[in-house]
């Protein structure tokens, strides 16, 4: 029969508790993380939304800017252009 060894008996129950505690941090440290990273995921989400607006307002801006009709009016009130005359157009014919 084994004796009663109360040192035995305390080494094995710190050890037990040692490796409870360890993996406890290690989960409560996991659940961290988790929450961690879902606030950094909500502010790239939204970050990505506002460039995206900031996106789509700014191809409407280009496109209202390549406008034909703005650029005609910009030709002829600030640089004095006018519409070609028939006689004043060039017509190049290539041969192929």
């Amino acid at each position: 029969m084994r004796r009663f060894d109360p040192a035995r008996m305390l080494s094995t129950g710190m050890i037990l508790l040692m490796v409870l505690t360890v993996w406890a941090m290690f989960h409560v440290w996991t659940r961290h993380m988790v929450t961690e990273l879902g606030y950094a995921l909500c502010e790239e989400q939204a970050l990505k939304e506002q460039l995206a607006s900031e996106n789509k307002a700014l191809r409407i801006e280009i496109s209202t800017l390549k406008s034909s009709k703005r650029l005609e009016l910009i030709a002829q009130e600030q640089l004095g252009l006018r519409a070609a005359k028939p006689e004043q157009v060039v017509y190049l014919w290539l041969d192929e």
